[in-house]
């Protein structure tokens, strides 16, 4: 399971948020969620996160790998297909 932490008012969130998107869509291996942190305000102290996007990915219920700012489809894809040991 995967949630990106993002503000749809930054670029750099907007961008993340298309690259999870398109990687989810050729993925589909893995459920996605998504917080808006205009609408979730206490997301960051939960997590511990200093900035969005930001991408945590679990394992069996349990935070294992944080993934900042926007990158690739490609690369998002890759942690969905290839686990998060990468």
């Amino acid at each position: 399971m995967a949630l990106l932490i993002h503000n749809p008012e930054n670029e750099f969130s907007r961008c993340a948020f298309r690259s999870v998107t398109e990687a989810l869509h050729l993925s589909q291996t893995i459920s996605v969620f998504v917080a808006d942190v205009t609408q979730v305000l206490d997301i960051h102290t939960v997590y511990r996160i200093v900035r969005e996007p930001s991408l945590l990915l679990f394992e069996n219920g349990e935070l294992v790998k944080v993934v900042e700012g926007c990158h690739e489809s490609d690369y998002f894809k890759a942690i969905m297909n290839y686990g998060l040991s990468g």
